[in-house]
């Protein structure tokens, strides 16, 4: 009785969060200011921006609208900066994001009692089972953007010494700097594609009017890897000092480059570590059995005979 009505309200207020956000998607889409503020949203989005994917764009809007009721008005811009890091730059992916933790706390839950129901097996405490379902849905979404992050900070941090290297072959040849960022950022299309992006953005603001110091500190910001604020805070005193480009970037590329192989240094000396676990939990007992499980036998059995 207590898992049907648990089930049932979820169900209710499931059902009543998306007619309440789909009508009020559609009185949206009937308001000509919010149709023109949609649509300049959108142009600017897509300029430089990457989409969630081939998801249907009434999902999306249906999600960013649930995401209205979550009270994080105060840290919407640590989130979104968060959001621009993993590689997401639409105009809403923050209340797509808000939504989605919303949506998954309360579907989750319906759908871990539903299978339960479907297999007939009993569950413990509705309660704690219920919540811990609901915060496992909520979080998510959170862990997805975290691991999202993490492979975009590799992604840059692998494939910035040669993209400098490129740059020095630019700069040296007479290009500018806003000329080699964007040879640059054709180049690394292929091998690094979040880089090519962030290169080609520079460019672009810096060509719009912007400074190249303002630039290139967006630049930092937006990626949050510590190589690159080096970079930019080379880039930004070379600037101011005059001094030679070509020179400062290859000095700054080969020690990114010594940097990286410290780093695949230490990731070499840490598997002796990481290898420990498998080996003892799992490769050494299945070795101990496979070695002394037949002398446990014929000795088990030379006992019994006695």
């Amino acid at each position: 009785m207590t898992l049907l009505i648990v089930t049932s309200l979820l169900v209710f207020a499931a059902v009543t969060a998306a007619a309440y956000a789909v009508s009020a998607r559609l009185e949206a889409d009937r308001n000509p200011v919010s149709l023109r503020l949609r649509h300049l949203r959108a142009l600017h989005a897509s300029e430089a921006s990457v989409s969630f994917g081939d998801r249907p764009p009434l999902l999306l809007g249906l999600v960013s609208t649930l995401g209205g009721f979550l009270p994080a008005r105060d840290s919407r811009d640590a989130l979104r900066s968060g959001l621009i890091r993993a590689g997401y730059r639409r105009a809403d992916a923050v209340l797509v994001l808000l939504g989605s933790k919303l949506l998954l706390a309360v579907l989750l839950p319906i759908v871990g009692f539903s299978v339960a129901v479907a297999a007939a097996r009993p569950i413990g405490n509705v309660f704690l089972v219920t919540v811990g379902l609901a915060v496992l849905g909520f979080y998510l979404p959170t862990f997805f953007v975290a691991l999202r992050q993490r492979q975009v900070h590799d992604e840059i941090l692998y494939a910035l010494p040669d993209s400098l290297d490129l740059m020095v072959v630019c700069v040296e040849a007479g290009l500018g700097m806003g000329a080699a960022l964007q040879r640059v950022a054709t180049e690394m299309r292929l091998a690094s594609p979040r880089l090519s992006e962030e290169l080609a953005l520079v460019n672009r603001e810096m060509q719009t009017g912007i400074s190249r110091t303002d630039a290139l500190r967006n630049l930092a910001r937006r990626t949050g890897v510590d190589d690159v604020y080096s970079l930019v805070a080379m880039l930004i005193q070379t600037d101011r000092l005059g001094t030679s480009v070509a020179d400062a970037l290859r000095t700054h590329a080969e020690s990114m480059r010594t940097r990286r192989r410290q780093r695949a240094e230490q990731l070499a000396r840490q598997a002796s570590v990481k290898l420990a676990f498998p080996l003892v939990l799992l490769i050494f007992p299945a070795l101990l059995v496979i070695l002394l499980g037949p002398s446990g036998i014929m000795l088990m059995k030379a006992l019994s005979s006695r």
